[in-house]
């Protein structure tokens, strides 16, 4: 079923509730991975951007609280032989610290449990000692509820959404954001596409 995934959401809501083309997601992925690194994505989703990237060489950790997007995602990426990782990401990291070439974490935090950025710093905690030091890289997107362009639209599905409790983003803010990565990492590059903030940041 990622099929369906990738079209309601990456084809469907990333644009039509936040304003944000996928392309511009897939952008991050496009210019921080290459070949032979040791990628992590906390919540893969259904796996598409880097199937649809088709690295060389990489050696791949999956994290995810969900069995089912975990085991979808390392279905579809099974080329790269991906280790799995099933546990929350507020949780310690199950990886040697300073391992990791390039973190991603793309449009999950606004689905991580908290009522702010601040409350979920504890993700960009785990990526940080993750990341090897200096070189390390963490990519990254998230659906935002205040400090960007929000639509009309992109309000009604926020509403829908948290009260479904599948975001829990009502306290998100980009000033949060932008202070949790300033104060964790070096490098900080961080942007708005619609309602959506998009980083690459560098390990200390």
């Amino acid at each position: 079923m990622t099929w369906l995934y990738d079209a309601l959401v990456i084809h469907g809501t990333y644009r039509v509730l936040w304003g944000c083309p996928w392309r511009r997601v897939f952008a991050l992925y496009a210019e921080a991975i290459r070949p032979g690194q040791t990628v992590l994505e906390v919540g893969p989703g259904g796996g598409y951007f880097l199937d649809r990237l088709k690295p060389r060489g990489i050696e791949l950790h999956l994290l995810d609280v969900h069995d089912g997007p975990l085991q979808a995602s390392a279905a579809r990426l099974a080329r790269h032989r991906p280790v799995t990782h099933r546990q929350s990401a507020l949780e310690p990291f199950p990886l040697e610290k300073g391992s990791v070439d390039t973190a991603v974490l793309s449009m999950v935090l606004h689905c991580v449990p908290g009522q702010s950025v601040v409350e979920k710093a504890a993700v960009f905690d785990g990526i940080a000692a993750a990341l090897k030091p200096g070189t390390g890289v963490c990519i990254g997107a998230t659906v935002l509820s205040q400090g960007t362009d929000l639509s009309a639209l992109g309000r009604a599905g926020l509403r829908y959404l948290n009260a479904k409790q599948i975001f829990a983003n009502t306290g998100d803010t980009l000033s949060d954001l932008t202070a949790v990565l300033h104060d964790r990492f070096a490098d900080v590059r961080l942007e708005v596409c619609g309602s959506v903030a998009l980083w690459r940041v560098t390990a200390r």
